[in-house]
């Protein structure tokens, strides 16, 4: 007996530490997973009530449902639809607004214009005439006789042979010594890597609740679920 009003005691004192602050209140349970095609969800549950759930579609609707339980004890649950529509809530303590009556479309207020039918223009003819070519009487051109002209005798140029040049003999390449060769400096040695005393994720210092833990994964998505002890 004693027992049970220690553990009834336990549970009184808990329950009223989560309800001061949500942020202290348990996981209970928690499932979430990711396909190969898109599809993708979510779950769990709290201490304190509240519970999620969310699965998405191929073409990445979402459809979820999440509740609570209000100061008086009742509890309150909500469904959605997220996607190309925008986001849809349902529920039984929502209000509903007024059914929307379609738009009636406008008439159009204008006259048509008649038709444009362009006059036939008259199809032209071009007056037809006879062609007479002109006679004219043929008459041979009269030609003279212009005999060739003579060459006339011009004597051969004499033959001049040109000077010898003076060409100077090219001047001798000057003796340029080797430059000298650099000297040969080693690299300066590299630091050593050391690796740092202390580590990226620091360790948890609170890890509650205590529970079991899966977790499965595939080439193409995982899946992963808790529940506590």
């Amino acid at each position: 007996m004693l027992r049970t009003v220690c553990l009834l005691a336990l549970a009184a004192y808990a329950s009223a530490q989560y309800q001061n602050d949500p942020r202290n209140a348990a996981i209970l349970t928690e499932a979430r997973y990711q396909q190969g095609d898109g599809k993708f969800g979510a779950a769990y549950t709290q201490e304190d009530g509240v519970e999620f759930k969310e699965e998405s579609d191929a073409d990445g609707t979402r459809r979820g449902t999440y509740s609570w339980v209000d100061p008086t004890g009742e509890r309150r649950t909500v469904s959605y639809v997220a996607g190309k529509n925008g986001f849809q809530a349902t529920g039984a303590h929502l209000p509903v607004g007024p059914a929307q009556v379609p738009p009636v479309a406008p008439q159009p207020q204008y006259t048509p214009l008649p038709q444009y039918n362009p006059p036939a223009e008259p199809e032209y003819r071009a007056p037809q005439q006879q062609y007479r070519p002109p006679q004219q009487q043929y008459r041979p051109p009269q030609q003279q006789y212009n005999p060739p002209p003579q060459p006339q005798y011009q004597p051969a140029p004499q033959y001049n042979p040109p000077a010898p040049r003076y060409n100077p003999p090219a001047p001798q390449p000057q003796y340029n010594p080797p430059a000298p060769q650099p000297q040969y400096n080693p690299p300066a040695p590299q630091p050593q890597y050391r690796a740092p005393s202390y580590t990226t994720t620091p360790p948890p210092h609170r890890f509650f609740p205590p529970g079991k833990l899966s977790l499965n994964r595939s080439p193409d998505g995982f899946s992963y679920t808790f529940n506590k002890a």
